[in-house]
Parts: structure tokens; C-alpha cells; sequence
């Protein structure tokens, strides 16, 4: 993609639906999308979602993107911020109702984040109600990856978390 078109593109699909929404206000009817613009909607806010961008990715959740929706790798917005360290953006999925329990090659949201060793992150995660006994098909957990890493602060966390031992 030319550098900048993204950008125009965005633009114009805003431009279009916050016209939409405020005839659709006026009148107190639902925001209706079609399966395409929806799909569109979709893919906009997970790559807002990577990229961190906070503002754009609010817009696109009131405009009717689906917090839960999956990308062609099967990530889900919440999963591709808080892959990128976006903790702003992980917050507001989270509060507009993002699946803290997704999982995607078989590792769940919170082993990946383990992985990266962002506690901050994964305690929202937990407080959000992660499942922290969640087991991979070869049988690891969350704990597992802390303790393969040697992450005493994450161990800590999850074992207070009511990890098993």
C-alpha cells in the first residue's frame, strides 16, 4: 500500500459513517452496516489496535466495529495491541467488552503477553479475568512461560492469580 493511502482511506470511510450515525441519531435507529463495510470496520480497528492508536480505534468501536473480531492470522484487536505493548488501547478494548480469553497457535492471550514478559498488561489482563490456568495442547500454562523466562515478578503475579503449581 502507497504510504498515505491508508490514511485517506480511513478518512473517507470516517467521513462516510459519522454521516450515517448522526442521520441515524436523528432518527434513534440503529447503526445498520452492511457485511462489507463491517468487514472494513473490522480490519481498521485491528490494525488501530497494532498500531496503538487510541483515538481511531474508540472511533471505530462506535461506529460499529466488532471488539472480538479476528484478522487473517486470527488475532483479535486486544491480542494485536497488547502484543505492541499498547496499554491504553488494551484498556479500552477491554471496556468495550474484548474476550480476554482468546487464544491463537495454541497459546492463549495471556501466555503470549507472559512471554513478553509486560507485566502490566497481564495483571489487566487478570483483573479482566484471563483464565490462568489455561493450557496449551502440549499442556503449558501461563506459569510455565514465567518460569521458562525466569520472570519472578510474572510467576508472582499468577501465582497470587491462582495459577497451579
Amino acid at each position: 500500500m502507497a504510504n498515505g493511502t491508508g490514511s485517506h482511506r480511513f478518512a473517507l470511510i470516517v467521513l462516510v459513517l459519522l454521516s450515517f450515525l448522526s442521520a441515524c441519531a436523528s432518527q434513534k435507529q440503529p447503526v445498520k452496516l452492511s457485511p462489507q463495510d463491517l468487514a472494513e470496520a473490522d480490519a481498521l480497528l485491528v490494525s488501530a489496535a497494532a498500531n496503538g492508536e487510541k483515538r481511531r480505534v474508540q472511533l471505530l468501536l462506535s461506529a460499529g466495529a466488532r471488539v472480538n473480531a479476528r484478522d487473517s492470522q486470527g488475532y483479535t484487536p486486544v491480542m494485536r495491541a497488547a502484543a505492541n505493548g499498547h496499554l491504553s488501547v488494551v484498556k479500552v478494548l477491554l471496556s468495550a467488552g474484548a474476550n480476554v480469553n482468546v487464544s491463537q497457535g495454541g497459546e492463549s492471550l495471556l501466555m503470549k503477553v507472559v512471554a513478553g514478559g509486560d507485566l502490566l498488561t497481564a495483571e489487566m489482563l487478570l483483573s479482566a479475568g484471563a483464565d490462568v490456568n489455561y493450557r496449551s495442547a502440549s499442556g503449558k500454562t501461563a506459569l510455565d512461560v514465567a518460569r521458562a523466562n525466569n520472570s519472578r515478578d510474572l510467576e508472582m503475579l499468577l501465582v497470587q492469580a491462582g495459577a497451579s503449581l
